[in-house]
């Protein structure tokens, strides 16, 4: 490739803009189009200096000239910067899922079958709808004005703060109470972690339920719908607690009852174990 033309994600971190971004606008504008396999270069593209290059790792791509940095149109484009999910969740330390519940929880965008569906109360907070040109996945992304919304920045300091373990975290909890933004309340911050995460998938729960036996034992949480039990052995359990959820390990396995036990280092993990252990037991989330 010769030096003076780049592909379009070298543009887009040029231009410092999310590449679907990028893509977008440049359909908009009619500089290319989509077909079955990829992206292809219409007269106004090819007017504007877009070409076509071939590699082994890619096949067929397009390449433009660096001087569309300049481009009026694209300038405009680096002024009214988008932002995505994951980008919004940075400041707060919070993961792009995490933060694509808390906007679906303010019903700006819903969740479906092929990605996250744009909502028209998310339009009239000017978010944008996306598809991901490789695997189609629809996606929103945010104007950067969104950061000074008044109640997703409370949403999302009050997810972050109870999902880190930072003094400014136990600080937090110390004043408020360990309560999830369910309103559940909680006798440790790893259960208010799990708590926060259900609400924001989606899945009904309640908390502290007694197990359907005479002996007085509860699980940390129960999903009625799919019949599912959650508990969480904690590292610092009494002999007393500890004994109970043996207890409780022994009667979901004689009773065939579906459970899934926690582990301190689990919680870290929650976008990655959870969706896992759901698959089993046929629970849907967002």
């Amino acid at each position: 490739m010769s030096d003076d033309k780049i592909s379009t994600t070298a543009l887009a971190k040029l231009l410092e803009v999310p590449v679907q971004q990028l893509f977008g606008t440049l359909k908009d504008y009619d500089w290319i189009r989509k077909v079955s396999d990829g992206w292809v270069l219409t007269p106004k593209g090819e007017f504007e200096g877009g070409e076509y290059r071939t590699s082994k790792r890619y096949g067929r791509y397009i390449v433009w000239p660096v001087s569309l940095e300049q481009h009026a149109m694209l300038r405009a484009l680096e002024d009214n910067k988008m932002l995505s999910a994951a980008a919004l969740g940075q400041p707060h330390r919070l993961s792009g899922r995490a933060v694509n519940r808390i906007l679906a929880e303010l019903g700006w965008q819903k969740r479906e079958s092929h990605g996250w569906m744009l909502s028209p109360r998310g339009q009239q907070q000017g978010g944008v709808q996306m598809e991901n040109r490789q695997s189609d996945m629809l996606y929103v992304l945010w104007p950067e004005a969104i950061i000074d919304d008044a109640v997703l920045t409370q949403r999302l300091r009050e997810a972050g703060m109870a999902s880190e373990n930072s003094a400014a975290g136990d600080l937090f909890a110390e004043n408020e109470g360990l309560v999830s933004i369910d309103g559940h309340q909680h006798s440790s911050r790893e259960l208010q972690q799990i708590c926060q995460w259900l609400y924001l998938a989606g899945v009904l729960h309640a908390t502290n339920r007694q197990l359907p036996v005479k002996e007085p034992l509860k699980a940390d949480f129960f999903l009625p719908l799919n019949q599912v039990f959650i508990d969480f052995w904690a590292a610092d359990a009494t002999p007393t607690e500890l004994k109970a959820q043996m207890r409780k390990a022994e009667l979901y396995k004689m009773q065939g009852w579906n459970a899934i036990e926690l582990h301190p280092e689990d919680i870290a993990q929650l976008d990655d174990i959870m969706p896992r252990q759901f698959h089993k037991f046929g629970v849907k989330f967002s």
